[in-house]
C-alpha cells in the first residue's frame, strides 16, 4: 500500500487554446474560463501550491512564454516534469482543438496520429506528447491528464488504451453513442 504521508510535489500545467491561427478552426468560447476555474479548484480544494500551477493562454495579461504556441507548450511540459521523483503528482489539462494526421512511421493501428494545436496553428503529434509528458516520469509518480479536445482517446499512445474495447467471453457488442449525438441528433461533437 502506498505511503500517504510520503506525497511528493504536486505540479499542474493547464493549457487553454481559444483560437488557432489557421483556417477552419472555430473559436472555443469557454476554454480560458474552464482552465481558470480548474486552476482555482486545484489550488483551493486539492492543495496544489499556486506557484506549481502554470496556466497557459493567449492574452495581453500574460507574458508571451505562457501563450500556448507549440514550442511554448513543449517547453512548459518539459519544465513540469523536470526532476520528477517517485510520489510526485502531475496534473495536465488541455482545452483546445485536436485532430488526426496521417501516421508516417506505421505505429498506429488506424494509420493516423492524434494531434493537438497550439494557438499559432502548429500541432504536436501524440508520439511527441508521450515522449515529453509520460516517458520522463519515474515509477511511483502519477500523472492525471485531462483532454477537452477532439480525437483525444489515444492522444498519449498509452499501452492500455484499448482496454475499454476488449470484450469478455459472452459479452454483447454494443455501439456507444456520444452525448452530443444523443441530445443533438445529427450534430458532430467536433466541427473541424
Amino acid at each position: 500500500m502506498e505511503n500517504s504521508t510520503n506525497v511528493g510535489n504536486k505540479k499542474a500545467l493547464l493549457i487553454a487554446v481559444q483560437s488557432v491561427k489557421k483556417k477552419g478552426f472555430f473559436f472555443l468560447q469557454h476554454a480560458h474560463e474552464d482552465a481558470e476555474l480548474l486552476k482555482r479548484l486545484l489550488i483551493d480544494k486539492f492543495n496544489y501550491p499556486e506557484a506549481n500551477v502554470v496556466l497557459m493562454k493567449q492574452g495581453p495579461e500574460l507574458p508571451e512564454y505562457l501563450w500556448p504556441t507549440r514550442n511554448n507548450i513543449l517547453e512548459q511540459i518539459s519544465k513540469m516534469v523536470a526532476n520528477a521523483s517517485p510520489n510526485d503528482r502531475f496534473f495536465f489539462y488541455y482545452s483546445g482543438h485536436g485532430s488526426q494526421v496521417t501516421c508516417k512511421h506505421h505505429t498506429e493501428t488506424d494509420g493516423k496520429d492524434e494531434v493537438i494545436y497550439g494557438c499559432n496553428g502548429r500541432y504536436i503529434i501524440d508520439n511527441k506528447l508521450r515522449k515529453a509528458l509520460v516517458d520522463p516520469l519515474p515509477p511511483g509518480s502519477k500523472l492525471f491528464a485531462l483532454w477537452d479536445s477532439c480525437h483525444s482517446e489515444t492522444i498519449l499512445d498509452l499501452d492500455h488504451y484499448k482496454c475499454n474495447k476488449l470484450l469478455s467471453e459472452g459479452a454483447v457488442k454494443t455501439r456507444r453513442k456520444s452525448l452530443t449525438e444523443r441530445f443533438l441528433p445529427g450534430m458532430s461533437s467536433c466541427f473541424v
